[in-house]
């Protein structure tokens, strides 16, 4: 079978429509994948910031809890006088 112009002419206009459909799902595909990605960006910020706070409380608890006389006393520590002296 041989096609005739009005075939020709309904598969170009098919076509047509299916490339700017697809075209159209393009941006909005584009859209949503990047929202996606800002919503783990800002997902993973807020853990690291909560690791981060958890680490700072972790560190100050372990301060609150030692034993305050096996810290170094400031007195304790020789002064630069002292560990350079030639006598």
């Amino acid at each position: 079978m041989v096609a005739t112009p009005k075939d020709i002419a309904q598969a170009a206009t098919a076509a047509t429509l299916l490339m700017w459909q697809m075209s159209m799902a393009e941006p909005a595909t584009f859209r949503r994948d990047m929202d996606q990605s800002r919503r783990a960006i800002r997902a993973s910020r807020e853990l690291l910031e909560r690791l981060r706070q958890r680490h700072r409380n972790d560190m100050a608890q372990s301060w609150e809890d030692a034993n305050p006389a096996t810290l170094p006393s400031p007195r304790s520590k020789p002064t630069f006088s002292a560990l350079h002296s030639d006598a």
